[in-house]
């Protein structure tokens, strides 16, 4: 049997041989999977032999990997803010991007405050609010059913099950009358008309409904910004994930509707990335 070192480095070679951008940091994620080891196990053991049962589940993953399945799907979860996140096959794989909504929403949010999440997905947002706040709490909404099972099951990973209330349906319907301190969304933003220019990792494994969206994208925003000064609090938030090209839109469609203070942030790569805005 060949070596831990040994595998690691025949399917590193694959997925190079293959273009794959990160195929040294993927083939150790899912050979540390495989193993049920840790980096540091993993670099003990990196001249043992590999029992047939590690190095057949390692080929299985790596044979998923070369079809073009991301990681996180291989492996069924996702690392967000410091916290590990449970995914299904009816919520997007969380982004390093969405945490800069959570950044800006932490430095908005009183620690005691209530949060309502629409379209939560993963429950990643919501749940990391909450996580950093432990005397806040929240509703998370979403129009999936096995996005919520997703939510739900990361809410009691992380032990916040009893401040987060998973509601089903669209947007604010399902949402009883009551105000919150913050209202967050990072919703479907691609335009229907922009599917072709999509990736075929995103088209092939991510849910259609949680990334596409009419009215060249805007569809969503539209129905959430309707609406949220039903729900929000007096000085209340209201802070959304947009698309690099959004911002001026979405910028608008909050001041019709009546919102100041309405602020855009960039990302580290300089696009315009979230649109915030006060009752």
């Amino acid at each position: 049997m060949p070596t831990y070192q040994e595998r690691l480095v025949f399917w590193r070679k694959k997925f190079e041989a293959a273009e794959l951008v990160t195929a040294g940091l993927d083939a150790r994620y899912l050979l540390l999977a495989a193993a049920k080891m840790d980096a540091a196990q993993l670099i003990s053991a990196d001249k043992d032999q590999i029992p047939e049962s590690v190095s057949t589940a390692f080929d299985a993953m790596g044979e998923r990997r070369l079809k073009g399945e991301p990681v996180a799907r291989i492996l069924g979860e996702k690392e967000f803010y410091g916290h590990n996140f449970v995914l299904n096959k009816e919520t997007l794989v969380p982004r390093p991007e969405t945490e800069l909504i959570v950044d800006v929403a932490l430095e908005r949010f009183s620690r005691d405050g209530r949060v309502l999440d629409l379209g939560t997905g993963t429950g990643a947002i919501a749940i990391t609010l909450l996580l950093e706040y432990p005397d806040a709490s929240g509703v998370a909404v979403d129009l999936s059913k096995g996005a919520l099972e997703c939510a739900q099951q990361n809410a009691e990973r992380h032990g916040v099950q009893d401040r987060l209330t998973l509601l089903h349906g669209s947007w604010f319907d399902p949402v009883p009358a009551q105000k919150f301190d913050l209202i967050i969304s990072n919703p479907p933003y691609i335009g229907v008309d922009e599917r072709d220019e999509m990736n075929a990792e995103a088209l092939g494994f991510d849910p259609q409904m949680a990334l596409f969206a009419e009215e060249g994208g805007l569809a969503a925003y539209k129905a959430i910004i309707e609406r949220a000064n039903e729900f929000l609090a007096g000085d209340g938030w209201l802070i959304f994930e947009i698309g690099y090209t959004q911002a001026e839109a979405v910028s608008q469609l909050l001041h019709d509707n009546g919102f100041g203070e309405i602020a855009k942030l960039s990302d580290l790569s300089g696009h315009d990335r979230a649109v915030l805005a006060q009752r």
